[in-house]
């Protein structure tokens, strides 16, 4: 149990990616027998760098087992700043790497698995070059290990210019946090409001100021005082429709009595065309 929440830990704190990933097989007297083998480059990008390698027989298994033993080969770098502070020439094994300081603001000029290793170290500005072999595995290890040879006592005694770095290294850090702690604010009051958006909508309407519900009163008052004007005049121009004109109509019965009357005039008119 302790081992797992240790390693758990452990990847919190470090970020880890994979370089290569590839099928391997062996034979045994049953047959053939398939696995998995990853190299994982993990990295706290503050100087601390590892390059482990693992087999199992998925994916996932490869890849734990790649980052615990990275994690145990875990080697503090020794920079200038966002820089390294000489230039390098390493061989390991058929692969051969060079490594160069460059100005800021230059990045990081490299390819293949050299530019991960360097970029999980936390080395802003580079140039990095691949002299021999080009299988990525190779030329992690190649880079890890040139890594290993930098020493900045010497470079920072004598060179202004590199202690100029460090200070510079510091300022963008600080710029950085500072923008991590703005646009987590953001986030935290984007999520507020959607979260009240969402309360008032469930809740169903959303209650009405004392002014709003006067209006709404008297809005309800005029309408239906209209209504009374209207039935009133309904009421007149029926009685003054009737038969004899004595006689007034309910007002529930006006749409009858006006289709009956204009019954009587149309019969009224056929007869005096056909006469």
């Amino acid at each position: 149990m302790n081992r797992n929440t240790e390693s758990k830990r452990q990847r919190k704190e470090y970020d880890s990616r994979a370089v290569d990933i590839r099928r391997v097989m062996k034979t045994i007297s049953q047959g053939n027998r398939l696995r998995f083998r990853t190299v994982v480059v993990v990295g706290d990008r503050k100087g601390a760098v590892g390059v482990g390698l693992g087999r199992g027989a998925d994916t996932r298994m490869a890849v734990d087992k790649g980052y615990n033993s990275a994690v145990k080969k875990l080697y503090k770098v020794q920079l200038a700043g966002d820089t390294i502070p000489h230039e390098v020439v390493y061989k390991y094994r058929g692969a051969k790497v060079l490594l160069r300081p460059a100005r800021p603001g230059t990045g990081i000029i490299a390819g293949s698995s050299v530019r991960t290793v360097l970029e999980l170290c936390g080395i802003d500005n580079v140039y990095g070059k691949i002299l021999g072999s080009r299988n990525p595995v190779a030329n992690a290890y190649c880079t890890f290990e040139a890594l290993k040879q930098l020493r900045n006592g010497r470079v920072l005694e004598r060179m202004h210019k590199m202690k100029e770095r460090i200070s510079l290294k510091e300022e963008i850090e600080k710029e950085k946090k500072k923008r991590k702690a703005a646009a987590q604010k953001d986030d935290t009051k984007k999520s507020k409001a959607d979260s009240g958006k969402k309360q008032s909508k469930s809740s169903g309407k959303r209650s009405r100021s004392p002014k709003q519900a006067d209006k709404v009163g008297q809005g309800k008052t005029s309408v239906s005082e209209t209504n009374k004007v209207a039935n009133k005049k309904e009421m007149s121009e029926v009685a003054q429709n009737g038969e004899d004109g004595k006689t007034a109509k309910p007002a529930g019965k006006t749409v009858r009595v006006m289709q009956s009357a204009i019954q009587e005039n149309g019969s009224g008119d056929s007869k005096t065309e056909n006469k």
